[in-house]
């Protein structure tokens, strides 16, 4: 079946938690033992309990003399409802004699309702009844269908007891589950952390209650976390990880699990055959909310691969990301940011349409080397910074930051040969500033072949081929960029550099239309205007690039022909063809 002929029936089946808890002995003492047990809960400890079960988003569907029936909202307030009646119980048992101490016990399933029904079906009453019965004293048993709801390591630890099958033809798989005290992840060692900051994407939760394809909010998840997971500077977490912290409202939760910077979570309803998209990003730590807003797309985008939602969705975050950082970096003192809010602000700002903002970039990425002198990625990005003061035309000492660029990869390079982005910075250097193409394409080769993912490898890789190489490479290269990082904040420069390749290939109305792209984006981008000026003149539209020249000449009058060459290697078939519209257009030589 096509994407097109999907649709999403109501489901007739619905699962929700059920969890049964008793008293694990027969308990004497003043107690007695006739008293239904939610009325020596609520005569033991008052109204605790109740607080208790209704912070774990449950509620009571049967009791008994020696027991009571709970349903849960989900399977992770479940198990953790469990843990804390046992640590309630231990607690006031503490403060009680033996003789009137509560021991309990809990076995949970993933029930089965009919549609539109209150009350589970018989066969998970029984089941989760004689469950519970199997539990020793402050034990909990799952089944296989909840425990497959869980994540081991963070929801629970759980330990694999094997095959059940005393009172059922099919055997039922049973797990113990343990409270657990850790996180997730283990926290890295300070020379080994990652500087980029991390974003999780919560899976998004139904808000209606005739919406029970949860298996959507996995999906919108799954796509986002596609679309940026290549974003430069910014590291997003696996879907595995993520989903187990599905319906958790609590952001210091999620950082303190995952180790997450920003979250994204939010909800989703159909209304008409339309999805219906509500998302906020947040900061984790200070629980500050960057954006907040709701999307809406026919149901059937969400299958397509082009999902105009997904890449909605995905792109507002990235561009909430980078306002975020860049105004922080700003606007407060370096020393008091984290370093993860440093690394995105500095990689945001190398290409920055703002002078002062640019500048800043340099104190940003020279505070992070301090920091953390063994780091790779803050040293390249650095010696980015230097090469594209360079390209700009804006260093007052072209020498001085070559030679500054290149001290920064090199270092990048000695702490981490390996590091995909140094190298390829690196070749950058060669082949636009250093005029050594043997050496670029080395560097680069080396770049895709550390990282074959790393979006700038592919993209300086392009552009050495559009110089030196194949030109139909070049292309091909450049897309390969953009596949990787499709919606990243520096669209513009993967725009500019994919209309380089174009413009290298002689597919001149695909390079200007790239290049007006690029120009839309960021209007005084000075390569920019190299490339549209040299595209219109080879198709002979001169009163187009005339006035493109004027732009160019207006944000660097100082720029004449032979300036222009003495950059890099003036033997480029490239660099001659863009000296030669210039020429054409009316740029003086000296």
């Amino acid at each position: 079946m096509s994407a097109a002929d999907t649709t999403f029936p109501s489901s007739r089946i619905e699962e929700r938690p059920l969890m049964a808890m008793d008293i694990a002995d027969n308990t004497t003492g003043t107690w007695g033992g006739t008293d239904p047990l939610m009325d020596r809960l609520q005569q033991w400890a008052g109204d605790a309990y109740w607080q208790l079960l209704s912070h774990h988003k449950g509620h009571i569907v049967r009791q008994t003399n020696h027991g009571l029936m709970m349903e849960f909202a989900d399977a992770r307030h479940c198990v953790q409802a469990a843990f804390a009646l046992n640590q309630l119980a231990d607690a006031l048992n503490g403060r009680t004699d033996a003789s009137k101490h509560l021991q309990l016990r809990a076995g949970a399933h993933l029930a089965s309702y009919g549609h539109g029904q209150l009350e589970p079906v018989d066969r998970d009453v029984q089941l989760t009844s004689e469950l519970t019965a199997l539990a020793a004293p402050g034990e909990v048993l799952v089944t296989a269908e909840l425990r497959d709801r869980l994540a081991n390591g963070l929801d629970a630890d759980f330990e694999d007891l094997g095959h059940w099958v005393e009172s059922f033809v099919q055997p039922v798989r049973l797990f113990r589950a343990h409270p657990t005290h850790g996180a997730i992840s283990d926290r890295l060692t300070a020379e080994d952390q990652d500087l980029r900051p991390a974003l999780a994407v919560i899976p998004f939760q139904a808000n209606a209650p005739e919406v029970k394809h949860w298996v959507l909010g996995e999906l919108i998840a799954d796509g986002v976390i596609a679309r940026l997971s290549h974003s430069i500077g910014l590291r997003v977490i696996a879907r595995q990880s993520t989903s187990a912290l599905r319906g958790s409202g609590e952001l210091a939760e999620i950082e303190r699990h995952l180790g997450a910077t920003f979250i994204l979570s939010g909800s989703y309803s159909i209304r008409n055959d339309k999805l219906v998209v509500t998302a906020e990003l947040a900061e984790a730590r200070s629980h500050t909310l960057l954006w907040t807003g709701q999307l809406q797309h026919a149901l059937r985008d969400l299958l397509q691969e082009q999902s105009e939602l997904l890449h909605e969705l995905a792109r507002t975050v990235a561009q909430a990301l980078d306002k975020a950082q860049v105004s922080q970096a700003l606007t407060r003192p370096l020393p008091s940011l984290d370093s993860s809010f440093l690394m995105l602000a500095g990689i945001s700002m190398v290409h920055s349409h703002s002078s002062k903002a640019f500048d800043r970039g340099r104190a940003t990425l020279n505070e992070l080397t301090m920091r953390h002198p063994e780091h790779a990625l803050p040293r390249a990005w650095l010696a980015m910074w230097h090469a594209l003061n360079v390209v700009k035309g804006t260093s007052g000492n072209v020498a001085r930051d070559i030679r500054q660029a290149r001290e920064q990869t090199q270092h990048a390079l000695d702490v981490e040969p390996k590091n995909a982005m140094a190298l390829a910075v690196e070749g950058y250097i060669q082949c636009q500033l250093l005029s050594d193409p043997q050496q670029a394409n080395r560097y680069l080769a080396s770049a895709v072949e550390a990282n074959p993912s790393e979006p700038m490898a592919w993209l300086f890789k392009s552009l050495y081929s559009a110089g030196w190489g194949s030109s139909s490479l070049s292309v091909t290269e450049a897309y390969v960029a953009r596949s990787l990082s499709p919606v990243d904040p520096l669209r513009y420069f993967f725009d500019l550099l994919t209309g380089n390749a174009l413009l290298a290939d002689r597919q001149l109305d695909q390079a200007v239309a790239c290049g007006r792209l690029s120009l839309r984006a960021h209007k005084h981008h000075v390569p920019t205007l190299r490339l549209l000026l040299t595209a219109h003149a080879e198709l002979g539209q001169f009163d187009e690039g005339k006035a493109i020249l004027n732009q160019l000449r207006a944000e660097a009058p100082e720029l004449t022909v032979s300036s222009y060459l003495a950059i890099g290697s003036a033997e480029s078939p490239m660099r001659q063809r863009i000296a030669n519209a210039m020429r054409q257009l009316g740029l003086p030589e000296t």
